[in-house]
């Protein structure tokens, strides 16, 4: 009897015929908070963590934490085999650290086949080695823990006012020709905590302590990135309270086919934008990176004229790309930036795939 299980075990591993998460779309309900905050059996999830500090004598940092969680696609073949056979899921998790002021920007990757890594399913609590983001004893707030480019971070984030649900229905958020993704973002938390660095061995520095402002991001599905070629993304916090988070997505001639985003009023209510409520034009400015020849744009003006936001975004630094090759495939620009105009403030863009359609092709074509 074992001997025919065994048999028929393996014709429906070799006939692909192997239960997945894939096999049907991703589950559509209300977003539940605290509970979302946890893993999913969803193909694809991310958690996502930027932000600006300063310490004491006055010092701009800024870092991101980010913690990807993938289920193995079963079309994915490793020796003939469905590749969910050989491993369930996988976690990654990138970070970089930006010395504003001096102008320095590092990063680094990791993944599980290395590092121990973990998402639990019921609570808030990723890591991949050392780096974890967890629950705070609060219950409320989100503890980091992160070393990077001789910095270590140990911060505490606090929301500042209620949780962003983006899209229609809230939470629910397309992504053009990818699907459709969970989404939901905590767009100002209050930081305080401690950084170590910038030194050889950060554990050893003397910590100086920092405070600040983060925007966090959740998002999960059965969305498919390879199903568009990139993705522009900008999370502007404005200085009277209220904040900007737009969405661009990119074919293959560099053109947008989808835009979106929301616009989250200083007393917390998130107001969605359709691609006819605001305009992003690139200045003309660019930025090449020495290290992968990707071009990117390096300057934009951003217009919500229904809420009077009339600004210029401009990176702090122009060297902030991420070359997450080793771990994800994907080389972005994931960076600090700098907003003056009508609503000044501060911000992070993320810019992907330029590498295979840069902004000059793109901006001719």
């Amino acid at each position: 009897m074992h001997r025919i299980v065994v048999l028929l075990l393996a014709a429906a591993v070799l006939a692909g015929c192997v239960p997945s998460v894939y096999d049907q779309p991703y589950p559509v309900a209300p977003v539940e908070l605290p509970r979302d905050d946890a893993s999913h059996a969803a193909p694809i999830e991310w958690w996502y963590w930027v932000g600006h500090l300063e310490t004491p004598d006055g010092r701009e940092l800024a870092f991101q934490l980010t913690f990807f969680e993938a289920y193995a696609p079963p079309e994915l073949r490793l020796l003939g085999i469905p590749s969910n056979l050989w491993f369930e899921k996988g976690i990654v998790a990138h970070a970089a650290a930006a010395d504003l002021n001096a102008g320095q920007h590092g990063m680094a990757q990791r993944f599980d086949a290395y590092y121990v890594g973990e998402a639990a399913t019921d609570r808030l609590d990723v890591f991949v080695g050392d780096w974890r983001a967890t629950r705070a004893d609060d219950g409320v707030s989100h503890a980091l823990a992160f070393t990077v480019d001789g910095y270590a971070f140990d911060l505490v984030l606090t929301p500042a006012k209620p949780v962003s649900l983006h899209g229609d229905p809230p939470g629910i958020q397309s992504m053009g020709p990818g699907g459709v993704s969970y989404y939901v973002s905590h767009t100002r938390m209050n930081v305080r905590g401690e950084v170590r660095g910038r030194c050889a061995f950060p554990a050893a520095c003397a910590p100086e302590s920092v405070t600040g402002q983060a925007w966090f991001d959740h998002q999960w599905g059965d969305f498919r990135v390879d199903r568009f070629v990139g993705w522009d993304w900008f999370a502007l916090q404005l200085d009277d309270g209220a904040e900007v988070m737009l969405y661009l997505i990119r074919d293959e001639t560099g053109g947008y086919v989808v835009s979106a985003g929301s616009y989250v009023t200083a007393d917390g209510r998130t107001l969605g934008l359709a691609s006819e409520d605001f305009v992003i034009e690139a200045t003309g400015a660019t930025w090449t990176s020495p290290d992968t020849g990707a071009v990117y744009p390096a300057g934009w003006r951003v217009h919500v004229p229904a809420y009077g936001v009339d600004v210029r975004v401009v990176p702090r630094i122009a060297d902030q790309e991420m070359d997450t090759r080793a771990t994800t495939t994907i080389v972005y620009w994931e960076g600090a930036v700098a907003v003056t105009g009508s609503h000044p403030g501060v911000g992070f863009v993320e810019l992907t795939n330029y590498d295979r359609v840069p902004f000059a092709t793109a901006a001719s074509e």
